[in-house]
């Protein structure tokens, strides 16, 4: 199936024609001041008494630096990790500077085929190395409290305690990569934490264990080769899979991007050591925890329905890792502004798939409009109404869908500031950090 023009396109389309005198902005990307300061609540129109859930997570300050060491490493300079042949040493860095300016050429000329969907992989790396990093920062507390919140459903139907069972989170829109990285980051955080089984904490500790037990790794379990764990693996508890779905082809960022999360290579505080994400299957970790990343190309309007189960493991194939919990970052106004029956369709068709308890997280820029052309008659002039996104989506699901969700979490507005005092980035120049802001929406399947 040849995918249609693509959804970069179609949410820089209505984006570009309300700046005409500033620079547009790429796909994804909110608009925000350099204030380094933390995140901090706008006082919007909902009030916050409604509200079921606490989105105020956030990872450490190193946690955050390694996530965007992994950036760096991974999209730089490092080589093509699906081929063998290519040395490290013999690739040249990205024009980083070079291509942002391409990048935005395409788009202030309104040729977002060119900047994303026929875009060759430097251009998608320096856009990601861009956005998608600055992105991932702000995601990842957002991330962490839908982990806490599912976690704590875990722990009511099972009356065991707080514990995740594998997860499967699909991430629409998401080829960029940001929500692959900070997926990580919150599920590694909560490893640490000891939330989640399969901490990561010792890692450091078990590395320097295994150095100094002079090859004799026989000592502990015979069929690995790793040291004697204290407690049975439950890798099933701390398994988790990440679907990023896009129009564009992302793959070869997709695949750079989840080798180095799961890299010993990756440079790191003794705090928080590299991997990100250490997998079950690595040698040398302490860590039960299994990590699988899927990227599909794909439009979601137009799949079938056999094709739409298939993607969110509703199928008897997957029907160990169900999904938990779906994203649309900074996604679904740009689906709705390509057609709102198409958009409302989808939304509907995704209620009839998933099961209780599912999370469906939607983030996007703050006060995102879609536009309806209304014909009469059949004749040459159409009028034009604007909605709301927010508007859309509520009568999608609380309306049309009555009975199917509830809205747990509302915000119109909300920031997230880096610590540009602490966080390290230096990718190239016009490739620095910005803050975020942007609208949020949390609802959970009945």
């Amino acid at each position: 199936m040849a995918p249609p023009k693509s959804n970069s396109s179609r949410k820089h389309a209505k984006d570009d024609g309300k700046r005409s005198e500033k620079k547009p902005l790429p796909r994804r990307q909110v608009q925000g001041q350099n204030r380094p300061q933390r995140q901090q609540n706008d006082t919007g129109a909902e009030s916050q008494t409604e509200n079921q859930i606490d989105i105020s997570d956030s990872i450490p300050i190193a946690l955050q630096q390694l996530l965007l060491n992994v950036f760096k490493s991974a999209l730089l300079s490092s080589p093509n990790l699906s081929s063998e042949s290519q040395d490290p040493a013999t690739e040249e860095p990205l024009d980083i500077k070079a291509l942002i300016q391409t990048i935005k050429g395409h788009l202030y000329n309104r040729d977002f085929d060119s900047a994303f969907a026929d875009a060759d992989e430097g251009l998608l790396r320096a856009y990601a190395l861009r956005w998608s990093a600055a992105r991932a920062l702000g995601y990842a507390g957002l991330f962490k409290s839908m982990f806490r919140v599912l976690m704590e459903k875990e722990a009511r139907n099972s009356g065991k305690g707080s514990a995740l069972q594998p997860t499967h989170v699909v991430c629409i829109g998401g080829g960029a990569g940001a929500e692959l990285v900070a997926l990580s980051a919150a599920w590694r955080d909560l490893m640490d934490e000891g939330t989640i089984p399969g901490s990561q904490k010792g890692l450091s500790d078990a590395l320097e264990a295994v150095s100094l037990s002079d090859g004799q790794d026989d000592q502990g379990d015979e069929s690995t080769g790793k040291p004697e764990q204290s407690q049975t693996p439950s890798p099933s508890s701390s398994s988790l899979s990440i679907t990023a779905v896009d129009i564009a082809d992302w793959s070869a960022v997709v695949r750079r991007l989840s080798s180095t999360i799961l890299s010993p290579s990756v440079p790191s505080s003794k705090s928080y050591p590299s991997p990100l994400f250490a997998n079950v299957q690595q040698q040398d970790t302490t860590t039960d925890a299994k990590l699988n990343v899927d990227f599909k190309r794909l439009d979601v309007l137009s799949l079938s329905d056999a094709e739409l189960a298939s993607l969110f493991h509703t199928t008897q194939q997957f029907s160990s890792t169900r999904t938990n919990m779906v994203t649309l970052m900074f996604t679904l106004n740009e689906l709705f502004s390509t057609s709102m029956p198409k958009a409302t369709a989808f939304l509907l068709k995704i209620t009839d798939l998933l099961q209780p308890g599912t999370l469906l997280l939607v983030v996007d820029s703050p006060g995102s409009y879609s536009t309806l052309k209304l014909s009469k008659g059949g004749s040459a002039g159409a009028q034009e109404r604007q909605y709301p996104m927010k508007f859309l989506l509520d009568h999608a699901l609380l309306s049309v869908a009555k009975g199917s969700w509830e809205r747990v979490y509302s915000q119109d507005s909300r920031w997230w500031r880096r610590d540009a005092a602490r966080l390290w980035y230096d990718v190239g120049e016009g490739a620095g950090l910005e803050d975020m802001r942007f609208q949020v929406h949390v609802y959970r399947r009945l």
